[in-house]
Parts: structure tokens; C-alpha cells; sequence
């Protein structure tokens, strides 16, 4: 089953404000995504010390040296 293509339903005269309005989509999208990478994350102290007490890798080593 072959679809036919999709027409525009643009008006004459109006296609130059479709892609005006299709960039400033793109920009407002763009300005939203750079705010929300701009905010700060949690604080990962917490999960990093857990890490650190947990691993192999520090064993022997900190405060508790017999903590494993």
C-alpha cells in the first residue's frame, strides 16, 4: 500500500513564518535543555564514603584499618 505524500496545508505567503516559527521552537528547546544541565546535582559525598568503606580496593586504610 503506497501513501501519498503529505501535502502542506500552509497558506501562500506563510511558509518563510513556518520555519521562523520551527527555529524559534528549536531555541526555546535548546535555552530549556542548557538551563536544566546548568543545575546543580546532588551531593555525592555520601554515596562516594560508602564506596570507599565498601571497596577492596581501600582495605587496611582510613580511620578503622580492621574495618575488614
Amino acid at each position: 500500500m503506497k501513501r501519498r505524500p503529505v501535502e502542506s496545508h500552509t497558506l501562500p505567503g506563510m511558509a518563510c513564518n513556518v520555519e521562523a516559527q520551527a527555529k524559534a521552537a528549536g531555541e526555546y528547546q535548546a535555552e530549556e535543555l542548557t538551563a536544566k544541565l546548568r543545575e546543580p546535582l546532588g551531593d555525592i559525598n555520601t554515596a562516594t564514603g560508602e564506596m570507599e568503606r565498601k571497596s577492596p580496593q581501600f582495605f587496611g586504610t582510613g580511620d578503622n584499618p580492621s574495618l575488614f
